[in-house]
């Protein structure tokens, strides 16, 4: 009994990459779904867009990979963009003209400016 489970299991797994590569074959390669992918994290997909996507996902993991990789990329960023605007209102304080005035003859002096 357990064999014939095995050999079903095997006939699947055929059957599943099969139907994987019938699908790559027929989608658009790498190269081309790659701006799709990113371009759909700021835009709606239309529903083409969507299901040539969702194939494409499906039979290729570098993509799927790629596209979990920009969305963290876009959440750090926005994260990352609110806190730069809590850090702008720290910002806004400048130095005085003395203190820029110091920083600047330090600079010149390890530059060699000043003898």
């Amino acid at each position: 009994m357990r064999g014939a489970w095995f050999m079903g299991n095997t006939v699947l797994k055929k059957i599943k990459w099969a139907i994987i590569f019938w699908l790559a074959r027929r989608l658009p390669d790498c190269k081309t779904m790659t701006p799709l992918l990113g371009e759909t994290l700021d835009r709606k997909p239309t529903l083409r867009e969507k299901l040539v996507m969702r194939l494409h996902l499906f039979t290729c993991e570098a993509c799927e990979r790629y596209l979990g990789q920009i969305k963290f990329l876009k959440e750090a960023m926005h994260i990352h963009g609110e806190k730069s605007l809590e850090a702008n209102e720290f910002s806004a304080a400048s130095l005085s003209s003395e203190a820029k005035s110091r920083i600047k003859d330090l600079l010149r002096a390890k530059a060699g400016l000043i003898l």
